[in-house]
């Protein structure tokens, strides 16, 4: 039986043409609150860009149950922080070295804010498609804080330049302009590991539902993977399902499929 259900935001809860939840997503979510199953958020993005109706829930839906932020390197509810993750001062030291030499731009994370190093075309265009607007910031200020992920803007046959020399991160990526670089022991599937563990339940007690590169481990671990009808085809070759598209009732049909709701 599943009692935990978790979702990425971008392209999977919320529409990239839109930038808002479908009804028929709201309705979904208010079904399954209705048959006890939590509702957790799993996103590449901080808690501070999550917008109103993630952070707050809407009319008929008082609010997610808890939230994988940063691709799983802060997770909490509404009892506070419970798992903890910052990228190794090695490896920040030496991304802000090649951010520094011009290799690339980044999006930088930290808990309680972000900022990009430089406003480039491809900046722009995430930008766009995200729905947000970045502050720039100088990238030595990295140097002294706990930062959770970069977004390096490299396509996807220069990642390596990243790992090859850093020790304690991967990459993951659902969109070809940039990477996530999140700590090796976070990832999305850490997230609902730990979020599932301060709950008291199982993975096979979980659905996931995702459409980027960052999310195919979720929907492997999950007991249930369901990739959203726009998913990035690699993403829906490891689902269990493939629903419809964000905005074509994806999430709605998928939980009927399954007779959650």
């Amino acid at each position: 039986m599943i009692k935990a259900a978790f979702f990425d935001i971008d392209g999977t809860l919320l529409s990239f043409e839109t930038h808002r939840l479908p009804e028929s997503t709201k309705r979904a979510l208010i079904a399954l609150r209705a048959d006890g199953i939590k509702c957790f958020i799993a996103s590449g993005r901080p808690k501070y860009q999550f917008p109103p109706c993630i952070v707050n829930g809407f009319d008929g839906f008082d609010g997610f149950d808890g939230f994988v932020s940063l691709t799983g390197s802060v997770c909490f509810d509404a009892g506070g922080i419970y798992y903890d993750c910052p990228i190794s001062d090695d490896d920040v030291k030496t991304i802000v070295g090649q951010v520094e030499a011009g290799r690339y731009e980044a999006l930088v994370l930290e808990a309680d804010r972000a900022y990009i190093t430089r406003h480039t075309d491809a900046v722009r265009e995430i930008e766009g498609a995200a729905g947000l607007t970045y502050d720039e910031g100088d990238i030595h200020e990295a140097l002294d804080a706990r930062i959770y992920q970069f977004c390096a803007f490299v396509p996807p046959e220069r990642e390596h330049e990243i790992t090859d020399v850093c020790t304690s991160v991967f990459t993951t990526r659902w969109n070809d302009l940039f990477c996530d670089v999140v700590p090796k022991a976070s990832s999305k599937p850490a997230g609902v590991r730990e979020t599932l563990r301060h709950c008291g339940l199982s993975v096979d007690e979980a659905i996931a539902f995702g459409d980027g590169g960052n999310d195919e481990t979720m929907l492997e671990y999950c007991g249930i993977g369901v990739a959203m009808g726009n998913a990035k085809p690699g993403t829906k070759a490891v689902a269990d399902y493939v629903t419809t598209s964000v905005d074509d009732d994806g999430v709605y049909n998928a939980c009927k499929h399954f007779g959650l709701i």
